[in-house]
């Protein structure tokens, strides 16, 4: 696991990975090796002039699991998808991407015809069509915040980061952004930065709940047994 973007966002994934391995004893699990580096620069922030590329110390990081014997990657930051192919001319095990398996598990789960998904993340991940070009292809509606709703979500983000999840305080005004988008008819939000689905057990009941985290846990499970 290519982590530490951010160390909250990676034991989710390695919660997640337990949570839904049918394990009766210890040796059930799946070797797990954590690759935990909170040092690797910005993601957010790296297409700023002047900013620090992440993709040294991504690849460095990346090679270091390969080194370490890893069978194949994955990586809980949407993010740094960005850099996606980059990471993978550089190592010679696969490294499983996360927008991709959760477009296709979001198609699977998604039963209505044409449906209609919020995509909450970073500005960095909707600024540079991740999401939006992965979904192209499909019957998805994906849409996006308005501007003064993104710098919600973009606070929310940074003060999961700090380590502020049930008293985060931008979570009432990140309910009554989703209440107002379920008021409006959308049935589901997608949490595409792996900070957010750390939010969603504080978020409205009103809307259904797409966790990118949870559905690359299912399919590493589903790789690793």
């Amino acid at each position: 696991m290519l982590g530490g973007m951010g160390p909250s966002a990676t034991v989710d994934l390695f919660n997640k990975i337990i949570s839904n391995t049918p394990a009766i004893s210890d040796q059930d699990h799946i070797h797990i090796i954590i690759n935990n580096n909170p040092k690797i620069p910005s993601r957010i922030n790296a297409l700023n002039p002047g900013s620090e590329s992440p993709l040294p110390e991504l690849i460095k990081g990346a090679q270091m699991l390969q080194k370490a014997g890893a069978d194949f990657i994955i990586m809980p930051c949407n993010t740094a998808h960005i850099w996606y192919q980059e990471i993978t001319k550089s190592i010679n095990i696969p490294f499983y991407n996360m927008i991709n398996n959760t477009v296709d598990q979001t198609l699977i789960q998604i039963n209505e015809n044409n449906p209609t998904v919020l995509l909450l993340a970073t500005h960095t991940t909707i600024n540079t069509r991740l999401y939006q070009k992965a979904f192209q292809e499909s019957a998805v509606t994906l849409i996006v915040p308005s501007l003064t709703e993104q710098i919600t979500v973009n606070e929310a983000i940074s003060k999961v980061k700090a380590g502020l999840i049930k008293t985060n305080p931008y979570l009432k005004e990140l309910n009554k952004m989703v209440d107002d988008y379920a008021n409006k008819g959308v049935i589901h939000i997608l949490g595409g930065c792996s900070e957010l689905p750390l939010l969603f057990p504080l978020l409205s009941e009103k809307i259904n709940k797409l966790d990118p985290t949870l559905m690359l846990a299912q399919f590493a499970v589903s790789k690793g047994l």
